[in-house]
């Protein structure tokens, strides 16, 4: 298939853009501020409000910096520190360390896929970047700091997605402070990466830059195929005495493996090497990954600011794939047919809020008020689908490659298919403050949407759905701050999602609908350990069942359980990280799967890290260990329980040691994941020719040096 993308317009070139404001009054800022010698402009940084693997705020659930004990919602965080110690490299990697997240069809493992809650597709529109939802394949790199996940329906802030919650991957900013890291590292299976990270002020402008870059180059751990990537991403902010501009832009040149994993045979899987691949060399991804923020804020007065954003990005991609048709068990013969096709996936967004607090009757409101506009356009262009005479067969026990033409027959049914939802809104939020212990939280959203499909080359191209609409979602929660360490909480929101399917006869349906009820606890166990406990009860309705004209909105799907999240330092040098949630689902409302569970949504999740810092003399340099393992219990492959996939457990360790060499900060670390060469299966597309394969035990090896 051709491999040729198509050129972005020259306007999205443009330094478009990440503007984020920064908070006020850190010693850091006053102390840049002061070398400087800036005697008119406030300088500031960001302040972190991370404590090792605790995190006390977060921005996603009010777009503010809010105590995470004031919110009347779960939310978790994947620290900085986190990161760095377990050497994260993708957003699988992160979901590790938050309760009641898991892998869902992750598309050959080139999209990131998650069920939270019991809910979740590759496509769901639930991954923000900066609170602006992605339409990119991948989320998390270099530029990455942390990230914050919301549990629960998040409508109320963000609009359409399913109501088991959000992933918002948050970015790191240029800083007022010089500091320059060039890293690099070594995979086992071969390969490794250079990354450059430099920020610091331009002179007494009162800018200050920053500039990510890496180039990375691993073999892929199956028998053949290899991970490129060539990120730059430069970042601009300029900080007055009232307002804060940051402009960001990211580039992304990938490819990657379009892995479809090995087949299961009678619910099990098939006796094969667990390290050969089932399709072709020319199976895989390739495309361009481009993202653009621009955000500018304007302090009113001491309680009120407005902030205005605009956020873009885009990813343009071919697949090409050896796609399974069937297998002769008893033979082993497994037959494919080369398909793909190249796709342009687009979001652009811009906000306008307003952020501030206002005492009425002497009660204190923390209030939110915004209007956002949002286009998400997916489009699929030329569609290959190689025909019935072009399969070819492969032995699993005995693969021999190379039989198999690659996808080049265009469909004229299936290419030019656009999926494109745009939407209007207005949302206020506001954190009333009864008293010193109670807070009342009130919310809502209106929101008015555009949705068009259409599908089809040439003169069979039509419109498959063009319907306008619009839904007004509420928010209420309570708070009651029991004392300093103790926060209880609850809360009941909704959730609403544009349904796509259409009938062969052109019948559409209204959007899912979703309620969720959540009462929760926030404790500090101790200082920097915290201790979070929710329980939740999520039903979801006008869900699509059945196919062609047989297809039907009847379907009603529901989800409750137990969530567990601790977190912190639970000794002097001794730092631990523990989840564990319990999740029920259940098929509520469809004659052929009623009482079925929902598929790959395991009942049992849980995780258990554990991180020491060695108390060693400061002339052998500063070490910490670390290691730990997560849980994934059963789970069922489709809505009719067809077959299952089994639990397993993984675990990881590392080691890490820094030291100034010649008054540098140095560091060199070794992490190891899989220690115990685990053969697992996370995930599936339902088919039992699809089941994606775990990663087995790999090394990589890692040093940085500080300027």
């Amino acid at each position: 298939m051709p491999a040729t993308l198509f050129p972005r317009a020259p306007y999205l070139l443009c330094p478009a853009l990440l503007l984020a404001a920064l908070p006020a009054g850190s010693a850091l800022a006053a102390s840049a501020a002061e070398n400087l010698q800036l005697p008119s402009v406030e300088v500031v940084a960001p302040r972190s409000t991370d404590e090792g693997y605790k995190a006390s705020n977060a921005s996603t659930a009010s777009k503010s910096d809010t105590p995470l004990k004031e919110e009347a919602q779960s939310v978790q965080v994947v620290t900085p520190q986190t990161i760095e110690d377990y050497q994260v490299k993708s957003l699988d990697d992160a979901m590790k360390f938050v309760s009641g997240v898991s892998q869902s069809n992750t598309l050959g493992g080139t999209k990131d896929a998650f069920i939270k809650r019991g809910f979740g597709t590759n496509s769901d529109g639930s991954i923000l970047r900066d609170g602006i939802r992605s339409n990119l394949s991948r989320n998390f790199g270099a530029t990455s700091e942390r990230v914050e996940v919301l549990k629960g329906p998040a409508a109320l802030l963000y609009g359409a997605m399913d109501p088991g919650g959000l992933i918002n991957v948050i970015s790191k900013l240029p800083q007022y402070q010089q500091r320059t890291v060039i890293g690099g590292s070594t995979y086992s299976e071969g390969g490794g990466s250079l990354s450059l990270d430099t920020t610091g002020p331009l002179g007494d402008t009162g800018l200050a830059y920053r500039l990510i870059a890496e180039r990375q180059n691993e073999d892929y751990w199956r028998n053949y195929g290899s991970d490129e990537q060539v990120l730059v991403a430069p970042s601009l902010t300029w900080t007055g005495e009232r307002a804060s501009l940051t402009l960001a832009y990211e580039y992304n040149d990938y490819s990657a493996p379009f892995d479809r994993g090995t087949v299961f045979i009678g619910g099990h899987p098939a006796s094969v090497d667990y390290d050969k691949r089932l399709d072709e060399r020319w199976a895989e991804t390739r495309g361009i990954a481009e993202s653009a923020r621009a955000v500018f804020e304007y302090q009113l007065d001491d309680d009120w600011k407005t902030r205005l954003t605009y956020g873009w990005n885009n990813d343009r991609y071919g697949l090409s794939i050896a796609q399974p048709v069937s297998l002769n068990a008893a033979t082993g013969n497994f037959r494919r047919v080369g398909n793909g096709a190249h796709y342009d996936d687009e979001t652009r967004y811009g906000s306008l809020d307003l952020i501030g607090q206002q005492m009425l009757f002497g009660q204190r409101h923390e209030l939110l008020l915004g209007v956002d506009h949002e286009l998400n356009d997916q489009y699929r262009g030329k569609t290959y689908r190689n025909t019935t005479g072009m399969r070819s067969d492969i032995d699993i026990y005995d693969p021999v490659y190379g039989e198999l033409d690659e996808p080049s027959v265009i469909s004229a049914t299936q290419s030019n298919r656009r999926n494109e939802l745009t939407s209007t809104s207005m949302y206020f939020k506001d954190n009333w403050h009864l008293d010193d212990r109670w807070i009342l939280v009130l919310g809502g959203r209106y929101q008015h949407y555009d949705q068009y499909i259409a599908q089809g080359l040439g003169s069979s191209r039509e419109t498959l759905y063009d319907r306008n609409d619009q839904t007004l979602i509420p928010f209420t929660g309570l708070v009651y701050k029991a004392s300093e360490a103790l926060s209880l909480y609850g809360n009941y929101s909704r959730s609403f999602v544009p349904n796509t399917s259409v009938t062969d006869s052109g019948q559409t349906f209204d959007p899912e609908e979703g309620r969720s009820y959540e009462v929760g606890a926030k404790y500090d166990l101790r200082p920097g350990l915290s201790l979070n406990l929710a329980l939740f009860d999520i039903v979801k309705e006008n869900v699509v069942v059945g196919s062609g004209d047989n297809t039907e909105a009847a379907g009603k799907v529901g989800s409750r359980g137990v969530e567990v999240d601790l977190s912190g330092r639970i000794a002097e040098r001794w730092e631990l990280i523990a989840t564990y949630a319990y999740t029920h689902t259940e098929i509520l409302d469809d004659p052929a799967n009623e009482d079925n569970r929902l598929a790959q949504a395991p009942r049992h999740t849980g995780s258990l890290y554990l991180t020491h810092q060695l108390a060693a003399p400061s002339e052998l340099g500063t070490w910490r260990i670390g290691g730990g393992a997560r849980h994934v219990g059963e789970r069922t492959a489709d809505n009719a329980d067809s077959f299952r996939l089994s639990g397993y457990t993984v675990a990881d360790t590392f080691v890490r040691w820094e030291y100034p060499l010649l008054g540098r900060k140095t560091s060199l670390q070794l992490n190891v994941d899989n220690l115990f060469d685990k053969h697992y299966y996370p995930s599936t597309t339902g088919s039992e020719l699809n089941v994606s394969v775990g990663e087995p035990r790999t090394a990589r090896l890692s040093a940085s040096v500080e300027f």
